[in-house]
């Protein structure tokens, strides 16, 4: 059974994970995806915590897949973090 704390420690991990993406665009839907995915899923029971945990466990793995690509290949940084 999911705890809380597993819970909050994976939603850390995931929007810190997020937060390190290299491209403008794909950080901030990662952000804003990883956010509407918790509150979509804030009032599950029973088994169905299990399987959104194991959902965001692999929503990790990519994000992390992502983030290392991102940074051996980086792209032109965007017109909204030129300063």
């Amino acid at each position: 059974m999911a705890t809380q704390p597993a819970v909050k420690s994976l939603y850390r991990s995931l929007a810190r994970e997020a937060k390190r993406l290299s491209d403008y665009n794909f950080r901030t839907y990662a952000i804003r995806r990883v956010k509407k995915g918790f509150e979509l899923n804030r009032n599950l029971a029973g088994l169905e915590i299990n399987a959104a945990i194991e959902d965001g466990k692999r929503q990790l793995d990519m994000l992390k897949r992502q983030s290392t690509i991102g940074q051996m290949y980086p792209g032109a940084a965007s017109v909204m973090e030129k300063q």
